[in-house]
């Protein structure tokens, strides 16, 4: 007999088949389905309700009206990317294209108001070869000691966003980075201005201050431990000394150009302004480029800023730098206030009159009257245009040296009184009279002004 598996009391097991099984879970997988069915139905419905509930009471959260795809994600990143990239292409380019901290500068828009002298540098030491007996430096020892601390200045407006629009030079003051130059070496830097140091280091610079009566400027670049260099006195110098000049002459950055003083105290009008400058002249080559570099003495003291050449064909070999007596006030008010305070002006524009072109076409010799600034304390007195300023506190004028000759020794606010020839028509058309006054006016203070091209024969004294 075969032996039966029982189970304990003696029942039989019953046995499943996996179709029994398969059958079974399957009734009960339909029923889940339906269960969970019905109740996700209820949840939509529960949050429909809910949410029309929380549109009518504005403390309650709103339901969201879209779930973000994975699309919006894809997109989202795309865009990202290409954002990171142009913003790192553009860093790079500007980078190359304006030098270091042009970003920076541009965001901070820094000011550098504050107190500030110009500083006492030391010459650097050389060997014995760069010196003559006397202690003085010879030229290659000026050119090896100072040509590090003179840097080339290149200007950029809209339109020449990759072209420099003007070249120049500069003259480190101090080892933080403010620079001397010529307020025309940075014309039309409206988008950027870029410095190249001696060793090939470029830097964004921003404008400190700038004075166009003078055609001197400063700006500042974010650097340190820059050689600076050591200022001499000007009043000292003197005719027949020899002298250096550092600068970067139509691009030729570093050149080096010597020769002597050829005067002192030359008053020389700056370009396109009617301020005269006190101004050493030398024989020197200056070409343009040179503006706003260094005449250096054989110490290695700067004595002067190059600044403008007088060229023609009748004239060779005189060139002019500003010298540092004169410049010196200048620089200080542009570094603490960007710009030139308590500068007097009159407020009219003129032609010069000299005694020699008065007698020979018989009008009055003096300043005739082509504007007066209606915001001028001149304009509430009986002067009109055409009239002729012939003296000016007791002094004849007929040149705009005459007239600041007079009122840079006085202060806005101050009191001039002016004598005022009028010419009066009669019936013969080749005859005229005259009529003499006086008038009083009170000194305004003066505001930038850059004559408009063209204006050349025109004086202006604001």
């Amino acid at each position: 007999m075969d032996n039966e598996r029982n189970t304990p009391g003696g029942v039989p097991e019953e046995e499943f088949t996996p179709e029994d099984v398969r059958g079974e879970n399957a009734e009960i997988s339909g029923e889940a389905k339906n269960n969970a069915a019905e109740a996700a139905e209820a949840i939509a419905e529960l949050r429909e309700l809910a949410g029309a509930e929380a549109e009518a009471w504005d403390y309650l959260p709103k339901p969201p009206t879209r779930l973000r795809s994975g699309r919006d994600h894809a997109f989202l990143k795309a865009f990202l990317t290409m954002f990171l990239l142009f913003a790192l292409l553009f860093a790079i380019v500007t980078r190359i294209v304006f030098g270091k901290g042009w970003i920076k500068n541009a965001i901070s828009g820094e000011g550098y108001g504050v107190k500030f002298t110009l500083p006492i540098a030391d010459v650097p030491e050389l060997e014995d070869r760069y010196y003559q007996p006397d202690g003085r430096f010879t030229v290659e020892g000026v050119a090896k000691a100072l040509a590090p601390s003179i840097v080339t200045i290149e200007s950029f407006d809209e339109g020449s966003a990759f072209a420099a629009f003007g070249q120049g030079s500069g003259v480190i003051m101090s080892a933080d980075g403010y620079i001397i130059t010529n307020s025309h070496v940075l014309e039309r830097s409206d988008l950027a201005i870029r410095v190249r140091l001696y060793d090939g280091g470029e830097y964004n610079a921003t404008v400190v201050g700038s004075d166009e009566k003078s055609d001197i400027a400063v700006i500042k670049i974010n650097a340190k431990d820059l050689p600076a260099v050591q200022f001499g006195d000007s009043d000292a110098v003197m005719p027949g000394e020899q002298v250096v000049a550092i600068g970067s002459p139509a691009g030729l950055e570093g050149s080096v150009t010597t020769g002597i003083v050829s005067g002192v105290d030359r008053m020389i009008r700056v370009e396109r302004t009617n301020i005269s400058m006190s101004c050493i002249q030398i024989d020197a080559a200056i070409n343009p480029g040179n503006s706003g570099g260094a005449l250096i003495n054989m110490w290695g003291q700067v004595v002067g800023i190059t600044s403008s050449k007088l060229d023609s064909l009748e004239y060779d070999n005189i060139g002019f730098a500003i010298e540092m007596s004169a410049a010196k006030p200048i620089i200080e008010q542009l570094i603490l206030n960007g710009r030139v305070l308590g500068r007097p002006r009159i407020g009219i524009s003129f032609r010069e009159i000299p005694d020699a072109y008065a007698e020979i076409y018989g009008i009055p010799a003096g300043l005739e009257i082509a504007e007066i600034s209606p915001d001028c304390d001149i304009a509430n007195t009986e002067l009109e245009v055409g009239d002729y300023i012939t003296e000016m506190n007791g002094e004849k004028v007929r040149t705009a040296d005459d007239v600041y000759g007079i009122i840079l020794e006085m202060s806005p606010g101050d009191e001039v009184t002016a004598k005022v020839t009028r010419i009066l028509p009669t019936d013969d058309p080749l005859d005229y009279d005259t009529e003499e006054f006086e008038i009083t006016f009170k000194l305004m203070e003066e505001e930038s002004f850059v004559p408009a091209d063209g204006e050349d024969e025109t004086s202006d004294a604001e």
